[in-house]
Order: structure tokens, then C-alpha cells, then sequence
């Protein structure tokens, strides 16, 4: 085997692997050449070759990042789901009691300790926007907090779901608390105490204590929908 394609097969063991989400940017050029030992014509062949096979795509004047694997087969029949209908909102918000739990779980094991700070950084920073905010801010701040735990997770498959879910599951929390599903009585306190326990969890990196919190969170947040669809 040619030594690009030795090359191309070790970059995509890291996207397998999850050591590279999809959304990620791969290292430059320089980095990658000192890092791993070759010329910079083999280097950019291989890039090449990752990028014929759809794995990586360059975007002119930013760098080159990971592609979403089940963006094209995916998304086209997920986004044929009317968010306005209350029982695909429940499907996405079910959906999320598989992903997060493994998730969180596997962030527990694979995490690095700068991935763990940067999650806690933008837990500190949801804690602060979710005082006297718009419902569109504090959607998007609960979904940046569970995006950077899928991230952290390293797992190729459990990172591609989730960031194609969760532009479906924004539409569906901020739809679910538009309509008042938080004017329940204590269903704010309920949620901000869950995301604390996830948080806590997390940091404590104690995988079964927040697969079990994360499951719960979302068990909790669809049957408060579906109460309020009843």
C-alpha cells in the first residue's frame, strides 16, 4: 500500500475512532507533518483522498473540518417531521433519553480534562443566561451545554446523531416552551436541578450516576409534553 493511503487510512481512524467529531478542524498542515512524520506532498494527498471519500470538506479561507457522515442519507427524512405537530415533538424529545444517556456516559470515560472545563464553562454560562432571558436563548443554551457532551463523547456515531437531532430538538424545546410546557408548576426548578446533577456528575466523572441523570432529564422534560398534550 502506497504511503497516502497508509496516511489517509491513519487520518480516518481518527474520525472513526471519535478522536474527530464531525464540525471539528482537523490540525493544519504544519502540525500534522511534524506530528506525524511526513511530507507535506504525502500529507496533502491523502487530505485529498479523505476528501474524494466525503470524510473531510474544505471551506475557502477557514480550514478543513469533518463531515457528518449521515448528513446526506439522514437529514433529508428527518427533516420531513413537522415540528408543529405535538407527536413529533414527543419523538424527538424520547429520542433524546438514548442519545444523552450514552452520551454523557461515554464523556465520562473519553472526555479530556480541557473538554470537561470547557463543558463546565458553558454550564456557568447557561446558569447565567437563564435568569429574565428570551425562551430563545435559553433553548439554544441547553442545547450547546448536551452538543458539547455529545462532542466529548468521542463517539463517531453518538456525535453525527446528535448534532443532526438536535436542529430538530432546538425547534422542538423552543416550540415545548413556547407553549408553556414551563408555566407548570416547578417544571423550570425540575430542569435546572436535572442539568445541575448532569453537571455534577460529570465533573465527578461518575459515568453510571449521569447516564442515569441524563435518561431521567429527558424522561422527564417528554412527559411534561405529554401531559400538556393530553
Amino acid at each position: 500500500m502506497s504511503k497516502v493511503k497508509l496516511l489517509a487510512r491513519q487520518l480516518e481512524r481518527r474520525i472513526l475512532s471519535g478522536e474527530w467529531v464531525p464540525g471539528d478542524k482537523i490540525p493544519t498542515q504544519v502540525r500534522l507533518m511534524s506530528e506525524l512524520g511526513v511530507a507535506r506532498t504525502t500529507l496533502r494527498e491523502a487530505i485529498s483522498l479523505l476528501q474524494s471519500r466525503g470524510f473531510i470538506k474544505a471551506r475557502h479561507g477557514s480550514g478543513t473540518y469533518i463531515v457528518n457522515l449521515f448528513e446526506q442519507g439522514f437529514l433529508p427524512p428527518i427533516n420531513q417531521l413537522s415540528m408543529h405537530d405535538p407527536k413529533a415533538q414527543l419523538a424527538v424529545l424520547e429520542m433524546r433519553q438514548v442519545l444523552e444517556g450514552q452520551a454523557a456516559w461515554h464523556a465520562c470515560e473519553r472526555a479530556s480534562d480541557a473538554e470537561l472545563m470547557e463543558i463546565d464553562a458553558e454550564y456557568q454560562r447557561m446558569l447565567q443566561r437563564a435568569v429574565d432571558v428570551p425562551l430563545l436563548a435559553r433553548a439554544k443554551a441547553d442545547l450547546t451545554f448536551h452538543m458539547l457532551i455529545a462532542k466529548a463523547s468521542h463517539n463517531l456515531l453518538v456525535a453525527s446523531l446528535s448534532q443532526l437531532l438536535y436542529n430538530k430538538m432546538f425547534n422542538t424545546i423552543f416550540a415545548a416552551l413556547s407553549s408553556g410546557m414551563l408555566e407548570q408548576p416547578g417544571s423550570m426548578e425540575a430542569i435546572d436541578q436535572q442539568h445541575a446533577r448532569i453537571h455534577f456528575a460529570l465533573m465527578a466523572r461518575d459515568a453510571q450516576e449521569v447516564r442515569r441523570e441524563a435518561q431521567e432529564h429527558g424522561r422527564h422534560t417528554a412527559q411534561m409534553l405529554g401531559q400538556q398534550l393530553q
